[in-house]
């Protein structure tokens, strides 16, 4: 019997998959390499080529690949300034993780969404992720802005409240939406549910750009407090849709 080519795209931008290990105890290793060429010096901030050389291979964990845990490895390019004293030298960055963060982007994203009606607890066990990494994705999160020029309309708009411990009063929300292509993004999460908070985000972080032109069927998963704060932002036809 010949053997069967499988293609499954990482959705991993600008890298390359130099070898994969399927074999190891953990899941599935992957290692890739980075397409881009050149940085910017982290002193004059000018961009650079000057090839010089790898820095430390950095493991992340990515999405997983029927339901096996997936391993991204990778060894950063690094580049000397021609500019500077001395040619200090500077790490390359790719755009789909971030520098203090064990996980690409596509996996935090996807935890958050998955916390949606369930807890941190519950997501640990279901997704071999010990809690305080749960809670540092969170944390990143509340602290993050979401690149508004890469969202032109927003097609669905999702508040859910997420409880951080079984039997505990203390909550986020998380922010959610589904841009004009179809694609689910965590806007943003919120370190509270007060109605406070909700309105100073929808106030001030919301672009007016989406606020003029907003056209959404639903709000779905949201509580009374949310709904209530969200008739005083603007005037909608809201529907409230209990969390299934």
């Amino acid at each position: 019997m010949n053997p069967i080519l499988l293609q499954i795209p990482l959705d991993l931008p600008d890298v390359q998959i130099e070898a994969f290990d399927t074999e190891s105890k953990k899941g599935i290793i992957i290692k890739v390499q980075s397409t881009c060429k050149g940085t910017t010096c982290r002193q004059c901030h000018q961009p650079i080529d000057k090839f010089y050389g790898y820095g430390k291979e950095i493991t992340l964990r990515h999405l997983p690949i029927f339901e096996q845990s997936v391993w991204i490895k990778i060894k950063p390019k690094r580049y000397q300034c021609p500019y500077c004293d001395q040619g200090p030298t500077t790490t390359q960055r790719c755009s789909w993780y971030d520098q203090k963060s064990p996980h690409t982007k596509a996996y935090e994203q996807w935890i958050l969404r998955d916390l949606i009606n369930s807890t941190i607890t519950d997501i640990s066990i279901k997704r071999g992720i010990n809690e305080a990494a749960v809670e540092g994705i969170i944390n990143r999160y509340i602290r993050q802005e979401v690149d508004w020029e890469t969202i032109k309309s927003l097609r669905l708009l999702g508040l859910d409240e997420i409880a951080l411990k079984k039997g505990h009063k203390d909550f986020v929300v998380i922010i959610s939406g589904i841009n004009e292509g179809g694609e689910k993004c965590i806007l943003a999460v919120l370190p509270n549910r007060k109605k406070e908070t909700v309105k100073k985000y929808f106030y001030k972080a919301f672009p007016w750009k989406l606020k003029e032109q907003y056209n959404v069927p639903a709000l779905i998963c949201m509580t009374a407090t949310v709904m209530q704060c969200m008739r005083n932002f603007m005037a909608l036809r809201l529907w409230l849709i209990d969390s299934m």
